[in-house]
C-alpha cells in the first residue's frame, strides 16, 4: 500500500529516439500500463507507441505506412484512456436502481464522442492485451466495457493504491469465466432462497397482523447472497462467521440464513420466552435477538452467531469485531485471520450517518484491532425511515465512507439475485486473499413503511407508487429462468406451496414448543449459570498474593535491561517504585494496577489493555511500555512473565468503538 514504484513499466529508451522497440519480454505490457494507475499521458509515450504499433501490426500481418502507424498510435492511446475511465467511473452508469427512479445518465467522459471515436465504431485499435484483445474494433471494445462495468454490478476499486488488489478485482470482472455464471442447479437454489425469504415475510405479515417485524420485503436477494458467503467462505477456510445487524431483515436472517427453527420464532412472536425459565430471558423484542447455529455446505461445517443488539442501529459493530478478534485469538488465527469472518449488515442511511461505522472501518488496518477484513453488506433501501438520500448524506453513495480505508465497493441491483450472489462470492474471495474490508452496496427498496404499520406515502408518494406496482424479486427471476429454460412453468409455484405448507406445520408446532436450552449458554459457555445469590456473588473474594510473587513482580516492574536507554524521568519513576517495594508502603494506583495485571498473567490469565494512550497512560502514570530513547525500541515488562499473556495497544482516537 502507499506510494508505489511502477517497476513493471517498460523502459522507454532515449527520448531523442528509441534505441530499441518495445520488445520488453511481456506481450501484455500495454495492458499493464493501463492497469497500473500511472499517468497514461506520461506512460504512453507517442514515440514508443508508434514503435509498439509497428511491431504489433507486423506480427498481425497488417501493412501500415508511417502515417497510418502514427494515427494508430493516437487511436490506441485514446482507446486506453477509454478503458481507464470505465474502470474508474463505469459504476456511475451501472444499472443499479430496481425502481428506475435514480437519475443516472451516462457521464460524458464515458461516451465514444468524448474520446473522439464518434462515427468510427468500425475502426480497429491496438489495445495490447486488454480484455484479451490485441486488436479490436471500437464498437466491440465499447460493448465489452459497457457490459463489464455498467451492468447490474458496478465496481469501485481504482481508489485502491495496491496494484495486486486492483488486478485481482479487475481480473475477476474482466475474465469471462470469472463473471456472473451459475449452473442450472445453482440458479434453482438461488430461486428457492429468494422464495423462502419472500414467503417467510408474507407468512409473518398474515399471521401477526399489525406486529412490527421490519421485514426484508424488497431486499430478498440478500438471502442467497449470504448463503454464498457461508458456502464459498467454507471452501476458502472460514470456520466461523459472526454477524451483526440492525432490525431490517433480522428475522429473515435468523430463520433462512442462520437456520433458527421457524417454530421457535413463531413461539416468541406469540409471547413465549426465548430461553428456559431457569436462565432468564432478555425481555427484548424479536428483532433485537441473536442466536448461534451451524450450517454445512459441501461437507464443510461453519459455525455462525448473530449478536443481539438494541435499537441503536450500528452500535453492534464494534461488538462483532471484538468478538471476532477474540475468537481468532482462541483459534490461534490472529496472524492469518482465515477462520473467523465478521459480517456486518447495514442500512444505507445508517452506514452514511453513524460515526461508529467510521470508527470501526478505522480499526481495519490497525495492529491489535484488525480482524483480517470485515464483509460489509449495505441493504440500500434508498430511504432512511422517512429521509430521502439527498438529505441523508453528502456523497453519491452511502458506501463512500469506506473509501477512506481503500475498501473496494460492489454496487449491485437487488432485483438480480445472481448479481448479488456473485458480488458476495467475489467479496469473500477478496477478503480471504488480502485480509481487508470490502463493501457490498445492494440497491433495493423497502416495500412497506419503516415498520409494517407506517404510512410511507406521507413523505415519498412517488417512490411508493412505483413500489406498489413493482413485481417481487421472485417473479422477475422466475420469468428469467423460464425464458432460459432452467425451470418449467409452475416450478416456482410448487416451491412456494411446499414452503408455505412447512411454515404452517411449524406454526402449529410453536403452540406446544418449550425452550430447553439458552442458546448463549451452549458450546464454550456450557456450565455457566447465574450465581445462586447475585447480591453476594462478587463480594468477599480473596485477592491477595504470596509475598514471593509480590517481590518477584516488584523486580519485573522496576528492572531496566542493560541494553535499554530509558527517559531520565521514567528512571526516577522506577526508582520511586523500587522504594515502594523495599519499604512496603506508599503504593500509588498505577503500581497497584501493574501488580494486579502481573499476578493475573502469572496465574495463566490473558490481560488485554486497549485504548488511546494505553501504553504510557493519559497522565504519564502507567508506563506499561518503556521506549528506548535512542532507537524507539519498545520494552513491555509484563510480557516477560510466564504462563499468561499481556497485551497493551494504543488505539485510534475512538471514544466509542474501542
Amino acid at each position: 500500500m502507499g506510494n508505489e514504484s511502477h517497476d513493471f513499466l517498460p523502459e522507454m529508451g532515449d527520448q531523442d529516439g528509441p534505441q530499441q522497440g518495445p520488445s520488453w519480454g511481456n506481450p501484455n505490457w500495454l495492458a499493464e500500463v493501463v492497469d497500473s494507475g500511472a499517468d497514461l499521458t506520461a506512460a504512453l509515450d507517442p514515440t514508443q507507441m508508434r514503435v509498439a504499433i509497428a511491431q504489433a501490426a507486423e506480427k498481425a500481418g497488417k501493412a501500415l505506412d508511417p502515417k497510418a502507424i502514427e494515427q494508430a498510435a493516437d487511436d490506441s492511446i485514446r482507446a486506453m484512456l477509454l478503458v481507464r475511465l470505465y474502470r474508474v467511473r463505469g459504476h456511475l452508469a451501472a444499472n443499479l436502481d430496481p425502481l428506475g427512479l435514480s437519475n443516472r445518465d451516462v457521464p460524458e467522459d464515458l461516451t465514444l464522442e468524448w474520446h473522439g471515436f464518434a462515427g468510427q465504431e468500425d475502426k480497429e485499435v491496438y489495445v495490447g492485451g486488454v480484455f484479451g484483445f490485441e486488436w479490436v474494433n471500437v464498437r466491440e471494445l465499447y460493448r465489452v466495457l459497457r457490459e463489464t462495468y455498467c451492468g447490474n454490478v458496478g465496481l469501485e476499486y481504482m481508489h485502491i493504491s495496491d496494484t495486486e488488489e486492483r488486478r485481482f478485482l479487475q481480473d475477476k470482472f474482466e475474465t469471462p469465466e470469472d463473471t456472473i455464471q451459475f449452473t442450472p442447479e445453482g440458479k434453482r437454489a438461488i430461486l428457492a432462497s429468494v422464495i423462502r425469504g419472500e414467503q417467510y415475510e408474507a407468512f409473518l405479515g398474515k399471521k401477526y397482523v399489525g406486529t412490527k417485524r421490519f421485514g426484508l420485503d424488497g431486499g430478498e436477494s440478500m438471502i442467497p447472497a449470504l448463503e454464498a458467503v457461508i458456502k464459498y467462505g467454507g471452501q476458502l477456510g472460514v470456520r466461523e462467521i459472526i454477524y451483526g445487524m440492525a432490525h431490517r431483515g433480522r428475522l429473515n436472517v435468523l430463520a433462512n440464513v442462520m437456520g433458527k427453527p421457524y417454530k421457535v420464532i413463531f413461539h416468541e412472536f406469540s409471547g413465549g420466552s426465548a430461553n428456559p425459565d431457569d436462565v432468564g430471558g432478555s425481555g427484548d423484542v424479536k428483532y433485537h435477538l441473536g442466536t448461534s447455529t451451524d450450517r454445512e455446505f459441501d461437507g464443510i461445517n461453519v459455525h455462525m452467531s448473530l449478536v443481539p443488539n438494541p435499537s441503536h442501529l450500528e452500535a453492534v459493530n464494534p461488538v462483532v469485531l471484538g468478538k471476532s478478534r477474540a475468537q481468532q485469538a482462541i483459534r490461534d488465527d490472529l496472524k492469518q485471520h482465515e477462520q473467523v469472518l465478521p459480517v456486518l449488515l447495514h442500512g444505507d442511511a445508517a452506514f452514511a450517518g453513524q460515526g461508529i461505522v467510521w470508527e470501526c472501518l478505522g480499526f481495519s488496518g490497525v495492529r491489535g484491532y484488525n480482524t483480517g477484513g470485515c464483509l460489509h453488506f449495505v441493504i440500500n433501501n434508498q430511504i432512511g425511515f422517512t429521509t430521502s438520500p439527498q438529505f441523508a448524506r453528502s456523497s453519491p453513495y452511502p458506501s463512500d465512507v469506506a473509501k477512506g480505508v481503500q475498501a473496494p465497493i460492489l454496487h449491485v441491483n437487488g432485483d438480480d439475485p445472481e448479481a448479488v450472489t456473485f458480488a458476495c462470492k467475489l467479496a469473500i474471495e477478496y477478503r480471504q486473499t488480502f485480509g481487508r474490508d470490502i463493501v457490498i452496496d445492494m440497491w433495493c427498496y423497502r416495500r412497506f413503511g419503516h415498520n409494517e404499520g407506517d404510512e410511507p406515502k406521507f413523505t415519498q408518494p412517488l417512490m411508493y407508487d412505483e413500489i406498489r406496482q413493482h413485481p417481487k424479486v421472485s417473479k422477475i427471476y422466475t420469468a428469467r429462468l423460464e425464458e432460459e429454460g432452467v425451470i418449467e412453468k409452475g416450478y416456482a409455484d410448487d416451491l412456494t406451496a411446499e414452503f408455505t405448507e412447512l411454515l404452517e406445520q411449524e406454526f402449529a408446532a410453536a403452540k406446544d414448543y418449550k425452550p430447553d436450552q439458552a442458546d448463549w449458554f451452549g458450546g464454550r459457555w456450557s456450565g455457566m449459570n447465574k450465581p445462586a445469590d447475585p447480591e453476594t456473588a462478587r463480594r468477599n473474594v480473596e485477592t491477595a498474593i504470596e509475598k514471593k510473587l509480590f517481590d518477584s513482580l516488584g523486580r519485573t516492574l522496576t528492572s531496566v535491561p542493560d541494553d535499554l536507554t530509558i527517559h531520565k524521568t521514567l528512571g526516577r519513576v522506577l526508582k520511586a517504585k523500587e522504594d515502594m517495594f523495599a519499604k512496603g508502603e506508599g503504593f500509588d494506583w498505577a503500581t497497584a494496577e501493574a501488580l494486579a495485571f502481573g499476578s493475573l498473567v502469572t496465574e495463566g490469565f490473558g490481560v488485554r489493555l486497549s485504548g488511546q494512550d494505553s501504553g504510557r497512560g493519559t497522565f504519564s502514570q502507567r508506563h506499561a511500555v518503556w521506549v528506548d530513547q535512542k532507537d524507539e525500541r519498545k520494552y513491555i515488562p509484563l510480557t516477560t512473565l510466564p504462563h499468561g499473556k499481556f497485551e497493551v495497544y494504543d488505539s485510534p482516537l475512538s471514544e466509542y468503538g474501542v
